[in-house]
């Protein structure tokens, strides 16, 4: 058990620097346009989605193949990835004498996370906008439930205690993007669309950062607590 976590959470911190190596090489290869410059021929931060790296074809109407594919191994990665980690909470069910209901909820909040990113993946922007946005509230919805149960068994743990006041900004974060994906500006002026791509990629990759430190926190904890005195004998086969 404890090899399989601590393997887990090596593998979240891996696959979030390869998100954004991916997502950053993806806004280098993409050709340009925008809904506010159609002839821009590059990628510009404030006024192109994250999304649109996924298009097979930009709204200029050019050809995004290398793009695209970055980002669908970008997204289709961190969502296997959130899958296999999503029993993370055993961490803190083993070492807090947490809720088993809480930690089952978190899982299954954290694979709806990964179905998400998988989903995002491949439903290009350009093809199944609707399914793509669909897709994009479940993820942030569901990332914000995760959040909250491990911030409940995170709760009373001293070593965690950083790492559950960062869950804690964090999950504020998401109530405010959560506010503007369902009920923010939207696209009736230049100003509207540049917030709502901004607060996206924000949106994207501060949720990044944020699993690589949790993951992190995990390690440590793992690394620094003794669960043969929980009685757990079998915890470090």
């Amino acid at each position: 058990m404890y090899k399989g976590l601590i393997r887990r959470c090596k593998l979240v911190v891996l696959c979030s620097i390869l998100f954004v190596i991916l997502t950053g090489s993806a806004m280098l290869a993409f050709p340009g346009g925008s809904l506010i410059d159609r002839l821009s021929i590059h990628y510009n931060f404030f006024e192109n989605y994250l999304s649109i790296l996924g298009s097979t074809v930009t709204i200029s109407g050019k050809i995004n193949t290398i793009s695209s594919i970055l980002f669908t191994i970008a997204m289709s990665g961190m969502g296997l990835v959130l899958i296999y980690f999503s029993n993370i909470w055993k961490t803190l069910e083993f070492g807090a004498g947490k809720n088993l209901f809480i930690g089952y909820l978190s899982n299954a909040s954290l694979v709806l996370s990964g179905i998400s990113f998988i989903g995002i993946a491949f439903s290009p922007f350009n093809l199944y906008i609707d399914n793509h946005l669909v897709f994009l509230k479940i993820l942030f919805a569901s990332l914000l439930a995760w959040t909250i149960f491990i911030i409940i068994m995170q709760s009373g743990v001293k070593k965690l205690l950083s790492y559950f006041i960062i869950n804690i900004v964090y999950s504020f974060v998401l109530v405010i993007y959560l506010y503007v994906l369902f009920f923010g500006p939207k696209f009736g002026t230049t100003e509207e669309l540049k917030f709502q791509v901004l607060t996206q990629i924000l949106a994207f990759y501060l949720t990044i950062i944020n699993l690589m430190i949790q993951a992190i926190g995990f390690i440590k904890y793992l690394r620094t607590s003794d669960f043969r005195n929980k009685g757990l004998k079998d915890f470090y086969v």
